[in-house]
């Protein structure tokens, strides 16, 4: 159990702390002079495996340090307006901000004395203090050959710091390419939650309606094939390949020991070919389109064993304006294979096809359903997910989302899919749709 917990809150801190936009600094200015602006270059990088949609900021926190390690928070400007880009794995996308002479002067800098330069647990940059009175300007250092606010960049190849910075060292090397592995093969499955509440209707023995219970979910997707791979240049489709892996728990906080009352474990094969048409269609943004071959169990055995198996496609149509109102659509449609020997009658609960759809303000607050239908329509069910995130009142120091959760009808667990239940819970996301 506490390991368990622990898992959990080391995959939150991961997922927290590593957007797929990653921040690097440079300047093209081997020295400076506190009697003028400094230029700054700030690489924003896409690390994910996904395109992303960011918006290039007017304004960025920059923090000033000296060689006594005195820390300063200042404020960036660029001289160009906000600019939303989409950003393809593995691009990079510049913009020149400048750091005023005032704030530098500020600092009371000795003569010859560096200065270091740094973002938000991103990357830090140290240069040389130009002598007073030489009236020297400093040259351009362009080997980087960085473009500025342009069109997104190719893959960032070559060093991006400055001379005099101390060589990385072994451990941190490890820790790079541990990272880089994770964003290379690791993608987002389903949404990322641990939620508190209760069950309404509840008061089953096996399934307890008093508060306090939880429930959550943590989901993976890895992609065996990447595009540098020898078999992704064979044929390119071979990087839609992905093996998943779901679990979503029901756990009784208030009993005796706190047992899970259930688990639904889900691996998949999938088939996940994003962005279909690779442009837009009138409203339609962009279309991706899942197939996979799931295997679901509670990995019980006797009375209580329950697992399925079925073919899924899933089509996922996106509208909107992603800076404003904006959604998508996704309707669901599967079939059973294999013995239903543990749940004969599921098939009547779960039924054949599921519609999930979310509405979302820009990058704000979205609400999301998924209604499921059974064979008949009064044994589906319905699940609604507001979230929020809160970045939007901790000024992006929290990557998380709150988020309330009410279900009504069958099947929120395996073990009592034939039992109609209502629960309400609310909590945290490190992840939604």
């Amino acid at each position: 159990m506490r390991a368990l917990c622990a898992a959990l809150l080391w995959m939150g801190s991961v997922l927290c702390a590593h957007a797929s936009i990653t921040y690097l600094i440079n300047t093209p200015e081997a020295a400076f002079s506190p009697q003028n602006a400094l230029s700054i270059q700030v690489v924003f990088m896409n690390t994910g495996s996904e395109p992303e949609r960011f918006e290039l900021p007017g304004q960025m926190s920059a923090y000033l340090e000296d060689s006594k390690g005195t820390r300063t928070e200042t404020l960036m400007e660029s001289n160009l307006p906000k600019k939303w880009v989409e950003i393809a794995p593995g691009s990079f996308v510049t913009r020149p901000y400048q750091i005023p002479a005032d704030q530098i002067s500020a600092l009371g800098l000795p003569a010859s004395s560096p200065l270091k330069i740094s973002l938000e647990n991103s990357s830090s940059i140290s240069i040389n203090r130009l002598p007073s009175g030489t009236g020297e300007t400093p040259e351009p250092d362009t080997k980087d050959g960085l473009q500025t606010d342009g069109e997104p960049s190719g893959f960032i190849t070559g060093d991006l710091g400055k001379e005099g910075i101390p060589v990385e060292g072994e451990s941190n090397r490890q820790h790079s390419a541990m990272v880089e592995y994770f964003f290379k093969h690791f993608l987002p499955s389903e949404p990322i939650y641990f939620l508190v509440g209760g069950n309404p209707s509840g008061g089953v023995s096996d399934l307890r309606g008093d508060f306090p219970n939880a429930r959550f979910q943590i989901s993976l997707r890895y992609a065996p094939f990447v595009e540098d791979s020898w078999i992704a240049d064979q044929w390119s489709g071979f990087t839609n390949v992905f093996v998943s892996y779901t679990q979503n728990t029901v756990w009784d906080l208030e009993g005796e020991s706190a047992p899970f009352l259930d688990s639904m474990f889900k691996p998949e094969l999938q088939y996940y070919w994003r962005d279909v048409f690779k442009e837009e269609k009138g409203i339609l943004k962009k279309m991706d389109l899942l197939a996979s071959v799931s295997h679901e169990s509670n990995g019980r055995n006797g009375a209580g064993s329950r697992s399925i198996n079925y073919a899924l496609i899933r089509p996922t149509f996106y509208f909107g304006d992603p800076d404003r109102l904006n959604g998508y659509l996704a309707p669901g449609f599967w079939f059973y294979f294999g013995a239903l020997t543990d749940n004969p009658e599921i098939r009547h609960y779960r039924g054949h096809a599921d519609v999930k759809a979310a509405i979302q303000w820009a990058d704000t607050v979205q609400m999301a359903s998924t209604f499921r239908m059974g064979d008949e329509l009064e044994k589906g069910s319905m699940q609604l997910d507001l979230t929020y995130p809160l970045g939007q009142i901790t000024g992006d120091t929290l990557d998380i989302y709150l988020h309330l959760q009410y279900f009504t009808g069958y099947g929120q667990t395996l073990l009592n899919y034939n039992r109609r239940e209502q629960a309400l819970r609310a909590g945290f996301s490190f992840l939604r749709q």
